[in-house]
């Protein structure tokens, strides 16, 4: 990352008063899994920050922190007060503090005639963000949010891309694009890494899972050696502690977990063969199922590959 963009990033983050995550509606778990993680960790900072993504399924949802926190359209308006006829009868605004109420005083220009109620007039007004994330966009005139040319060429607006594909008319000032990626998780995590954002376990425990998902549980042929190697630095952060990570544990597809087991104490898997089945089971089959028992007792057996593990390829 280059430091001079690296030191505005961090300098926009910290003057920011409002923070947009915008997450690609193509991007499934991974890119979910990234936003939410970004938003767990500006809220650390009290930050206020808003994530807008398409509404993830059950399945989804029940797998990442902070699905309760999705919008799918900015939060909050402005209230805007509106004078007629302001520039001959305003001289200046100023406001302060009475107990829990705000007052705004419109101070009347001398010799004028003031304002009048009638020429008060009320509007709301969406807000705009500051900093404004975008994960997994791939066209500037497709993203979540609409953006004004003005917003996009005003200098309070800082514009971060976390992206695998390079963004058509690119609009952000930091674009983290790596077609070679992955995962979009794996390069939130670099930003992570970056940025020193705040970190605890149900973050990291995000980003580890839209790793996971987007590379069907670490397949040989989608990871990459950083992947490992932001996997291992995030379960350096407790990944692995995570309550959703214990829950993954007990109730894993195919699991058996015995009922009493003390310490120190390992038990070889069992295989539940129903005697309807041995019934329908050729013979054939069924000795292979006792054999295989046999196999489970004896000492696992350890292949070498032809290449080194720690060498990069």
């Amino acid at each position: 990352m280059d430091p001079d963009i690296k030191e505005k990033t961090l300098e926009k983050l910290a003057k920011s008063q409002s923070i947009l995550i915008s997450v690609d509606i193509d991007s499934g778990l991974d890119g979910l899994a990234s936003g939410l993680a970004l938003l767990l960790s500006f809220q650390k900072l009290q930050k206020p920050v808003t994530v807008i993504a398409k509404t993830p399924s059950v399945g989804d949802a029940s797998q990442l922190y902070g699905v309760s926190k999705i919008n799918k359209e900015t939060n909050g308006k402005n209230l805007v007060i509106v004078i007629d006829n302001a520039v001959k009868n305003v001289d200046k605004v100023s406001y302060f503090l009475e107990n829990n109420k705000l007052k705004i005083v419109i101070h009347a220009l001398p010799n004028s005639e003031g304002i009048a109620e009638n020429e008060i007039t009320y509007e709301h007004q969406e807000q705009s963000a500051d900093l404004i994330f975008l994960i997994g966009e791939k066209h500037s005139d497709k993203v979540n949010i609409d953006l004004t040319p003005e917003q996009i060429n005003s200098s309070n607006l800082w514009i971060v891309n976390i992206s695998k594909n390079k963004m058509k008319n690119n609009i952000a000032h930091l674009s983290l694009v790596d077609p070679e990626s992955a995962s979009l998780s794996e390069l939130t995590t670099l930003i992570f890494q970056e940025l020193a954002l705040p970190m605890d376990e149900d973050i990291s425990y995000n980003l580890y899972t839209g790793i996971a998902s987007a590379t069907r549980k670490f397949s040989a042929s989608l990871a990459r050696t950083q992947t490992f190697r932001s996997a291992e630095w995030l379960i350096k952060f407790g990944a692995g502690r995570a309550s959703f990570a214990q829950d993954s544990i007990n109730t894993y597809p195919g699991s058996t977990v015995s009922a009493v087991s003390s310490p120190g104490q390992s038990q070889a898997p069992t295989k539940n063969v129903h005697s309807d089945e041995i019934q329908d089971t050729p013979i054939e089959q069924v000795e292979r199922v006792e054999a295989t028992k046999e196999e489970w007792l004896k000492p696992p057996k350890i292949y070498k590959g032809g290449r080194s593990f720690d060498r990069e390829n």
